[in-house]
């Protein structure tokens, strides 16, 4: 997808430019046979521009020194995304209906956002994950208003659901046009943050 490679390419030319290149980090084309699996695994189709970014990039290594591809976000595998997927569909298989109507009693939605107001939902595909279990997903079962593919921050700390942009390709674009924050931890170590892109 010509739209998606564009925004992809933009988005870690411009992180590179700013001190911050993602590419020596970034893994191969993920394997095309394990992101069918991961579909068939867990019943979610990818929309055109998920699938298009795993043919460039099957997500980010672990290694610290590499920046973050997304905002205090690493960037999922197929496989690390399949298994913090199988998580909390384990969550919502354990605690039932109920329990999990009880766990979205804490959960609100930025105002205007066509999200669901939902702690977890099967249709919600993990491209990035914070470290403490935050994710940024792929929504593929949006509210009423909203688009299939739109990224939505979910997790155990962020109780509110919000919307970052309407597709994966938009959201590169979006992260492209941020003013980057940067800022130093001392020795020399410094990151970069969009705070309203997260």
């Amino acid at each position: 997808m010509d739209d998606l490679t564009a925004a992809w390419t933009s988005w870690t030319a411009t992180l590179a430019a700013a001190g911050f290149d993602p590419r020596p980090g970034l893994r191969p084309p993920a394997d095309p046979a394990g992101v069918a699996a991961a579909q068939a695994r867990t019943g979610i189709r990818f929309p055109a521009d998920l699938a298009a970014l795993y043919t460039l990039a099957d997500g980010q290594g672990r290694t610290p020194e590499d920046p973050q591809v997304f905002p205090q976000y690493r960037f999922l595998p197929v496989a690390d995304a399949l298994v913090v997927w199988g998580g909390w569909d384990d969550v919502r298989r354990h605690e039932g209906a109920d329990g999990m109507a009880d766990h979205a009693e804490h959960v609100t939605v930025r105002a205007g956002d066509p999200v669901r107001r939902e702690y977890w939902l099967p249709g919600w595909w993990p491209l990035a994950e914070d470290g403490g279990g935050n994710v940024l997903v792929v929504d593929t079962d949006p509210a009423e208003g909203g688009t299939v593919g739109q990224i939505v921050v979910a997790g155990p700390d962020e109780d509110e659901r919000r919307r970052l942009a309407p597709g994966v390709t938009e959201y590169l674009r979006a992260l492209t046009a941020a003013d980057l924050v940067v800022d130093g931890v001392g020795d020399g170590v410094f990151w970069w943050d969009a705070p309203e892109l997260r």
